[in-house]
């Protein structure tokens, strides 16, 4: 009889596990491939995208004269999942002139422009992680839930000598709760960097994240970017081919949702053409996230013809393992933003 009971057992458990492996797709519009690949120890990295979120004082462009430069990313993807499913991607509350801005950023993703210290720009229509559970499906194309969960960005940065750098990122996030998805709400944020480069190859930075209080968890999952918190990063330049990165979060007053965790990242760019990515962080109670991922196609491919490499690959894919004793996600990020 004991045994038959058992038996049963596992046979119900057996949905349960199903249901609790659940596959995560961002490949919409979204620029946290690499920080995320890095297990989002990337306060310390400078980059010309992902630094808007993670740092705003490491948003930079290599620049080798005095001469003003207009600097734009194209997201030749996304016209066509966003194009083939524009009901989906346009249903539920949202504004016209949000809408605008969400099909201009299915093609124009990011400008920016740059003149000596001085480095100004915008992103538009950020994807966001923390989507309603309607909305997540086995789809690589999923557009569901967009309208009311992205952001747009505005960016400057200074630099105020070959060491110091300060930025500053405001955030236009909009945002949908698990009782009603398709209804949206708004609020604005902003967030402080500081970058220091003491020495050749060595990076120390600052973040300031301040979020609205209405929604206050935007940027927990896996970001593990709380509310007015301060967090720290090191990374470390070894032979001009390998990375590593070291965060700290929330380093301020403590919040009930996350305590102090360590993020740790390396990258290493193999031929110039190919970078490997992979990170580590502890949720704490047995929570424990994993991450890999590649760069291809380095941006001097096409503007240096291959003389100069720099760390800004056009087409990105991220792997995140999100283990914990209820759920295991499986996140898969991809994006592909070209240079112009």
């Amino acid at each position: 009889m004991m045994r038959k009971v058992r038996i049963a057992t596992l046979i119900l458990m057996i949905p349960l596990q199903v249901c609790a492996q659940r596959e995560r797709y961002l490949t919409l519009n979204t620029t946290k491939v690499r920080p995320l690949a890095m297990g989002g120890a990337f306060t310390a990295v400078g980059d010309a995208l992902s630094a808007i979120q993670f740092n705003p004082a490491g948003y930079f462009f290599e620049q080798t004269d005095d001469i003003p430069r207009l600097t734009a990313f194209l997201n030749p993807l996304s016209p066509f999942s966003g194009g083939v499913n524009h009901n989906e991607l346009f249903s539920g509350e949202g504004s016209k002139v949000d809408d605008v801005l969400i099909g201009l950023s299915l093609l124009m993703k990011s400008m920016s422009f740059n003149f000596n210290a001085v480095q100004l720009g915008f992103m538009l229509s950020e994807e966001s992680l923390s989507l309603p559970e309607v909305f997540f499906e086995d789809d690589v194309a999923r557009v569901q839930g967009f309208r009311q969960n992205h952001s747009h960005a505005l960016v400057g940065r200074l630099k105020l000598a070959d060491e110091v750098s300060v930025g500053a990122t405001a955030n236009f996030l909009f945002d949908s709760s698990p009782d009603e998805p398709q209804k949206r709400r708004s609020d604005f944020g902003i967030s402080y960097g500081i970058l220091l480069r003491p020495e050749k190859g060595l990076n120390i930075g600052v973040l300031f994240v301040n979020l609205p209080d209405s929604i206050s968890q935007y940027r927990l999952l896996l970001e593990r970017l709380v509310d007015e918190s301060v967090n720290i990063g090191v990374s470390y330049e070894l032979f001009t081919k390998t990375l590593f990165a070291l965060d700290v979060r929330n380093l301020g007053e403590e919040s009930g949702m996350v305590i102090r965790e360590l993020h740790l990242g390396i990258e290493q760019v193999l031929l110039s053409q190919l970078a490997l990515r992979a990170g580590y962080f502890n949720k704490g109670k047995g929570e424990h996230v994993f991450s890999w991922g590649l760069g291809l196609v380095n941006d001097s491919l096409l503007f240096d013809f291959g003389k100069k490499a720099s760390r800004n690959f056009y087409l990105n894919y991220a792997f995140v393992y999100e283990k914990s004793l209820a759920v295991t996600n499986r996140w898969h990020l991809l994006s592909l933003l070209i240079k112009i």
